[in-house]
């Protein structure tokens, strides 16, 4: 036995080793059992010492060695062995024995170590060997185990090799640590859920990063794999993809960059199959045809485009499908763009030997191809000017030799042009040297300017007018014969001795119609002086707002004719003062019958049409006083003559009745009755005159509709509560208009008074107030009704006369409508009626047209 101090020591080690040691006496019986032994089994010590070891053994031991007495003869050294064991929960935990016997303790001292995960995957490792081998075989680059925390248990592949690594780096590693931070949450996550599912699941394009830091991009297919016996892991198969992702990103950047020129493309961009049906179409396309993208693609191009154009677009639509890139121009007219120039590329996208689809450009060449077809009009426009220019024309280069002359240049000068070509003018008209041509034209060289100026040609015994225009080639000249127009201008100024002491305005101007000469009179009357009007066209300054353009037209058709003939026109003088004018106008010929020029002799008329004008408003007056003396009479005949009839035979009667009697009396009231009508009639006419007397010295003022119309209402407010009719007032508050108070009062309120009257007995009266503005400023006021109505048709041109009615069944004297186109046409109004019998009627009045 050991001393004290061993067995405390002994107890010590027992009590706080993690190792697990033991002590077991000759029976097989437990007697000291350290604490790291009780808790790999998860037994307490005292459950353990005195307790018979086979009590501890697993079923399946093989050997059972501890268990009998009898291994006390077979070991008698140290010994290791093998052997299985039950733990609390009934699990199999395998332990490697150290065993020595002690003589003189007569136990056994034990060391035992844990080997159940060792000897786990030994007999797993077969198995998982063969499933790895069989993965290998069908292409995986890489296969792992991995344990549920992403620990690499077991790596086998060519990846390896190509990462950079051994597969023994990778035992114990954590395969987290080697993907991208960019894909690391993506594949954390797909990791998590798969632990939860025994389903197999697919990782595509991450990275994983080689030995050497680089990263590879893989796809990895992974199992849950830790409940198989077989197994007990997380299982992977990686694939290396990095030649296909970079061929892919690739791919994609150029795809991206071409998606980005199709779609930011300024010019249509559009694919088409064969059978002309919009694949896809840009940005360009949709913005040039006004179109959403899902109203143009799958739809075809031929329902785009105008029926005129089809046989060519489909031509080309099928050189291009055999195979040919085409190119070509369309003028075509499309609906809400108009005329168009389009530049069309049609290129065939081949897909092995066929063609799959057609790439069309199309650009908008329109302003361009615009601009080049009148750049090229522009250039044979100048050749023919330059071939067939009215004057005499001529080039000359810097040693004054000629270049180029045209053949008025030969008529006016009688030569041939071949003479002159390359000779030096100076050797041709020698005596013009030191003279005004030779003048002239050196200071044009000298100056650069253009010069125009009127010489005598010695040689020829001729007058030119001539223009010259410096270049850096040399000197352009144009020239006229004027010999016949110098003799005329003599002319002309002896004639303008005579013109010019005549009031009436003397105009000659040449066959164009241009001024060459106006007299004083024409400056008198209208402020334009000779300087001002030379060279222009005396309409183009005296016409006007209000000059009559038909009569304009008039005149220059007589001009185009070329016959003398007489107009009146009102034109403006130079202060913008209108006046009317008589124009005798005769054209003047050559000898050859063309005309040269025109005279024209205007005379100031303005007091005769003021005159004119002032007659006619007099007709007008006459013609309104004599509708009105035939009211009057109208009047006097019907409504006045009755009453003054009934009370002068009254006042007869009552002079023999006696005053006493009943008969006195009634007589006395019906004379009442007459003089009361009398009144009556003489108010209306006095009523009437005051309308039509005041008609041009009413005074207007800035009104506010909505409240005069509100004021008429509350004045019928009683006979409106009685109906329970409705207004609908919509005059818009702010609305202002220049008008008589009053009239605007009595217009509203006889309009509003006679639809109460002539109201609809079988429905409640409903009626609409309005105003608006209309285009040209004016102030339009609509009243209607649901009432009864009339026929316009019948009523004809009675509507707006004094005392005409259209309702006999209801009370009236037929004044209002009167009064209210009155006022309507003393404030420079209109007015208009629209009617239906049983429906309602419609009063629009127009103000301040």
């Amino acid at each position: 036995m050991q001393d004290s101090n061993g067995n405390r020591i002994l107890n010590h080690v027992m009590t706080y080793s993690m190792d697990m040691i033991c002590t077991i006496d000759v029976a097989a019986r437990f007697i000291q059992v350290s604490a790291g032994f009780s808790q790999l089994l998860d037994y307490g010590r005292e459950e353990m010492e005195g307790q018979f070891v086979r009590n501890f053994i697993h079923p399946d031991d093989p050997g059972k060695i501890l268990e009998t007495p009898p291994f006390i003869n077979t070991v008698k050294s140290t010994t290791s062995f093998e052997g299985c064991y039950l733990h609390k929960n009934g699990q199999k935990v395998t332990l490697l024995w150290s065993v020595v016997w002690s003589e003189v303790e007569a136990l056994y001292f034990c060391i035992a170590r844990d080997t159940s995960c060792q000897r786990a995957a030994a007999e797993e490792l077969p198995q998982r060997k063969e499933l790895l081998h069989l993965t290998l075989a069908h292409g995986a680059d890489m296969l792992a185990l991995l344990d549920e925390n992403g620990h690499y248990l077991y790596v086998d592949g060519t990846a390896v090799e190509n990462l950079g690594y051994q597969p023994e780096q990778f035992i114990g590693l954590n395969s987290f640590q080697l993907i991208h931070p960019a894909d690391l949450s993506k594949v954390q996550e797909i990791f998590t859920s798969i632990k939860r599912t025994q389903a197999a699941a697919k990782i595509s394009d991450f990275r994983i990063k080689t030995a050497g830091g680089q990263y590879r991009w893989v796809e990895t297919t992974i199992s849950n794999q830790l409940h198989n016996p077989a197994i007990r892991a997380i299982f992977i198969s990686t694939r290396d993809i990095t030649e296909r992702k970079e061929a892919q990103l690739k791919l994609e950047q150029s795809e991206q960059r071409f998606r980005s020129l199709f779609e930011n493309n300024p010019d249509i961009v559009f694919f088409l199959n064969e059978a002309g049906i919009i694949l896809d179409a840009n940005p360009a396309f949709l913005s040039f045809a006004n179109k959403q993208k899902e109203e143009v693609v799958n739809y075809s191009l031929y329902d785009f485009l105008p029926p005129e154009v089809l046989p060519l677009i489909k031509q080309k639509h099928e050189e291009a499908f055999s195979g040919k890139k085409v190119c070509f121009d369309i003028d075509i007219n499309l609906e809400n763009l108009g005329p168009k120039v389009l530049s069309i590329v049609k290129v065939p996208l081949v897909a092995g030997s066929s063609v799959e689809a057609l790439h069309v450009v199309i650009k908008d060449i329109t302003e361009v191809t615009q601009a080049h077809r009148i750049i090229e009009q522009h250039a044979q426009r100048l050749n023919t000017i330059f071939e067939s220019i009215t004057d005499a024309f001529c080039t000359l280069d810097k040693d004054w030799n000629f270049t180029y002359t045209n053949s008025e240049f030969d008529r006016v000068l009688q030569i041939k042009r071949h003479e002159y070509l390359s000779k030096n003018i100076w050797a041709v008209y020698p005596e013009e040297v030191q003279g005004i041509f030779y003048q002239q034209y050196h200071q044009a060289i000298a100056t650069g300017k253009s010069v125009h100026f009127e010489a005598y040609l010695q040689k020829c015994n001729i007058c030119l007018e001539v223009k010259a225009y410096p270049s850096e080639e040399g000197l352009s000249i144009y020239f006229n014969d004027i010999t016949e127009k110098i003799v005329a201008r003599k002319e002309l100024e002896k004639l303008s001795l005579i013109a010019n002491k005549t009031f009436n305005s003397t105009i000659i101007t040449d066959a164009a119609g241009r001024a060459e000469w106006v007299n004083e009179g024409f400056t008198r009357n209208t402020g334009y002086t000779l300087s001002e009007l030379i060279g222009r066209k005396p309409g183009d300054l005296l016409r006007g707002t209000e000059t009559d353009t038909e009569e304009l037209r008039r005149i220059q058709e007589k001009l185009k004719a070329g016959v003398p003939f007489n107009s009146t026109l009102l034109n403006y003088k130079k202060t913008g003062e209108p006046f009317w004018v008589s124009m005798d106008i005769s054209p003047v010929f050559d000898e050859a019958g063309n005309i040269t020029q025109y005279i024209a002799i205007h005379k100031d008329i303005t007091a005769q049409k003021e005159a004119e004008a002032n007659l006619v408003k007099m007709s007008r007056d006459l013609y309104q006083q004599n509708r009105d003396l035939q009211q009057f009479t109208y009047i006097i005949s019907h409504n006045l003559r009755a009453p003054v009839a009934n009370a002068l035979g009254l006042s007869k009667i009552l002079t023999g009745i006696e005053k006493e009697s009943t008969e006195f009396d009634t007589s006395l009231n019906y004379l009442q009755e007459s003089i009361f009508r009398l009144d009556d009639v003489l108010k209306d006419i006095n009523l009437i005159l005051s309308v039509r007397d005041r008609k041009d010295v009413i005074e207007k003022e800035s009104l506010n509709l909505a409240a005069v119309c509100r004021q008429a209402l509350e004045d019928l407010q009683q006979p409106l509560r009685q109906c329970h009719g409705l207004i609908n007032l919509a005059i818009p508050e702010a609305h202002q208009v220049q008008a008589n108070r009053a009239y605007i009062y009595s217009i509203f309120y006889n309009l509003l008074s006679n639809a109460i009257k002539y109201r609809a007995a079988t429905r409640t009266l409903q009626i609409k107030i309005q105003a608006s503005v209309n285009a040209q400023g004016a102030t339009i006021i609509q009243i209607s009704d649901n009432g009864s109505g009339f026929d316009t048709k019948k009523a004809g041109d009675n509507i707006f006369k004094l005392y005409k009615r259209f309702h006999e069944n209801r009370e009236g004297k037929g004044l209002g409508l009167f009064l209210v186109k009155s006022h309507v046409e003393a404030m420079a109004g209109r007015i208009a009626v629209a009617s239906q019998v049983d429906v309602g009627t419609t009063f629009t009045i127009y103000l301040n047209e």
